[in-house]
Order: structure tokens, then C-alpha cells, then sequence
């Protein structure tokens, strides 16, 4: 028997605003039976799981055990840094090396952190 990833959680003080962001990260729109001031709010990706935010009444104090890792699909390392960034995103620790490995650990507006890696283009 084996199990699948339902949901990829976020635990977090305003669902509604930071699954905008994350809707916007990934391409796809929040469902459409959420509203701001919902305590939780859900994006269906269709080819992958379910992004699940939930509220709750404590800021984020420690770093992440588990985190979500992103590649670009459509552009390179550097040009999706730079939209994350306009959305809302931070860098957290920048892991990219002279030669362009390595990665970019960002933190989304609530805090939670999440890295991106180089493209498949930039890998090849």
C-alpha cells in the first residue's frame, strides 16, 4: 500500500492573502468558494498537490522542517528570483556559487521559507 501527497500546508495569520501569493508563485488561482477572512483557503493544482493554508494565532518562530523546493519552468534562476521578489518574496540565504549552482532560499510574506533551484535549461 502507498500513500500520496494530498496537501502541501501553510500555517499562517491570513490564509486568503498568502495563498494569493502562492497562487501567483505557481500559475494557478485560488478556488473560487474562498474568501478573505476564511480560516482556510486551498489552491487545486492539477498536476501536482493540493496547496492548504491554514490560520493560526502564532507567528512563525523557527525555521521550516519541511519545505517546498521550486524549479523554473519558464525562465532562468535569476528572472524567477526577480518575479518572486515583486511579488512579495525575500531572500533568505542566497546558495548560488560563482559558477551558477546552487540555490536561492526565499521566505514567502508569512515568513515560511521555500527555495528555487536552476532550471532544467540551466542544468542541461
Amino acid at each position: 500500500m502507498t500513500s500520496f501527497i494530498r496537501n502541501v500546508s501553510f500555517d499562517c495569520p491570513d490564509p486568503y492573502a498568502l495563498a494569493g501569493f502562492w497562487s501567483e508563485v505557481v500559475g494557478h488561482r485560488l478556488d473560487p468558494g474562498f474568501a478573505p477572512g476564511d480560516a482556510e483557503v486551498v489552491i487545486e493544482a492539477p498536476d501536482g498537490p493540493r496547496l492548504y493554508f491554514q490560520a493560526v494565532p502564532e507567528d512563525k518562530t523557527v525555521k521550516n522542517r519541511v519545505h517546498v523546493c521550486l524549479q523554473p519552468s519558464d525562465r532562468d534562476r535569476d528572472a524567477e528570483v526577480d518575479q518572486l521578489l515583486a511579488l512579495g518574496a525575500t531572500v533568505f540565504d542566497d546558495r548560488r556559487t560563482p559558477g551558477g549552482d546552487g540555490w536561492v532560499v526565499l521566505l514567502d510574506p508569512a515568513g515560511n521559507e521555500f527555495c528555487l533551484t536552476r532550471s532544467a535549461a540551466e542544468r542541461a
